[in-house]
């Protein structure tokens, strides 16, 4: 990657800025917080939205399929971009992409515009999250990578705290049209913030490589994307995606009806629950630095497999939100540590083409495990919640063996003298 920023991978403009890494990660967490609201942006939207226009069901659905695919299918090229370009480009490219595209919303006066600008959208923080974790492992050494990514996937469970907040009130007081367009400018400043970060130094590469391209970032993606480790990685990545996208959307449902909640109870509780997550993943983070990254995977498959196999079983609301702060507890301890696994994974694959790897590997995850969580919606759907939390703690148990399985890869690995997880 070029070396004229802080993002690069190597080279004494990184050694010379460590003191520098946590103001840094900040600011690419608060610019994820801001950036991850968009899509909570969406989901408040959207009783209005159904209100003041035509649009069945159907069609809010593709686009909220539009979003997410967006979100997924961006990882990849971001992450290869970043290899070619530099992190720095794709991270305001990414902004950039996602403003625009919030901002024509505003003018949208028929579907197709609207199902673009929201793919678009989708994109934008698509390429800005897979770059921001790119960054977070140029810049951060093994013995504190698992902090960084803490702090910087803490901004996702955070914003599910106080979006809701913020968004509401902005959409109280100004209307559907012109909540989006007021939102779209907030990252901007975080843009130019991250734009003006980088060391003014030279392009100079003092590594005997190649100059990266595309062409060779997919050859070296499609050379190692099907190596047991990278296999192993994306299943246990694709197990906790698919629960926590079901769970965003069927938890609500749940506890309306099933509990004597209200609606706004509800959403404090809610938030609430999402707080413990933000500190679960700045846990997760500490303690992969602390004890490694198998026995904090571990832990946090069997915490949320256990606390879900049991709410099914209660009906009394203190124990269902004891039993959901455990979960949130134990799948967000998942997320950093999930994203180290990544990142480590890509230095070891091709060291040259990091990015890719790392975008690779998180499409794949979020493709499929938007995939898997429409399964198991239909599940919900057909069977009841008694069978659709089956299939999740099914899917949180496969998770907990892929991380067996990646632990005795691993063992393996070292006795041959090669690298391990972490």
């Amino acid at each position: 990657m070029p070396e004229d920023n802080i993002f690069a991978d190597a080279g004494s403009g990184i050694r010379s800025l460590r003191n520098s890494i946590y103001p840094i990660i900040s600011l690419l967490a608060a610019t994820w917080l801001v950036l991850s609201a968009y899509r909570l942006l969406f989901s408040m939207a959207l009783p209005g939205f159904i209100e003041e226009t035509t649009v069945s069901y159907t069609g809010i659905s593709f686009l909220f399929g539009a979003l997410f695919v967006g979100y997924g299918v961006s990882q990849y090229p971001a992450g290869s971009l970043a290899d070619v370009l530099g992190t720095r480009i794709v991270l305001v490219g990414g902004i950039l992409t996602a403003t625009l595209s919030l901002v024509s919303l505003y003018v949208a006066s028929y579907y197709g515009h609207v199902f673009g600008a929201v793919f678009l959208v989708g994109v934008g923080i698509g390429s800005y999250r897979s770059a921001s974790q790119i960054a977070a492992s140029a810049i951060a050494s093994e013995r504190t990578e698992g902090t960084v990514l803490g702090i910087l996937t803490a901004a996702n469970p955070f914003g599910y705290v106080v979006g809701p907040v913020v968004i509401g009130a902005l959409i109280e007081t100004y209307g559907l049209y012109t909540t989006p367009l007021m939102l779209a400018f907030v990252p901007l400043p975080l843009a130019v913030l991250l734009w003006y970060s980088s060391e003014r130094s030279s392009r100079t590469d003092e590594r005997d490589h190649e100059t990266p391209s595309l062409r060779r970032g997919l050859v070296a993606f499609k050379r190692n994307s099907l190596q047991k480790r990278t296999l192993l990685v994306v299943a246990f990545g694709v197990a906790f995606t698919t629960t926590s996208n079901s769970l965003i959307a069927i938890l609500p449902l749940y506890l309306l009806e099933t509990t004597s909640l209200t609606l706004t109870t509800g959403g404090l509780y809610a938030g609430g629950i999402f707080g413990i997550g933000t500190v679960a993943a700045l846990l997760g983070g500490i303690y992969r630095d602390r004890i490694g990254a198998i026995p904090v995977l571990l832990a946090g498959f069997t915490t949320a497999a256990v606390s879900l196999s049991l709410l099914v079983f209660v009906s009394s609301v203190r124990y269902v939100l004891v039993l959901l702060c455990l979960f949130s507890l134990g799948l967000n301890a998942i997320l950093p540590v999930r994203d180290f696994v990544i990142n480590t994974h890509a230095k070891h694959c091709s060291p040259a083409y990091v990015g890719g790897m790392i975008g690779g590997m998180r499409s794949l995850c979020y493709l499929g495990g938007g995939i898997g969580a429409s399964v198991v919606g239909v599940v919900f759907g057909r069977f009841g919640f008694v069978m659709g939390f089956g299939l999740l703690v099914a899917l949180l148990i496969a998770g907990a063996l892929c991380t067996v399985l990646l632990w005795y890869t691993d063992r393996q690995n070292a006795e041959a003298g090669h690298p391990v997880t972490g």
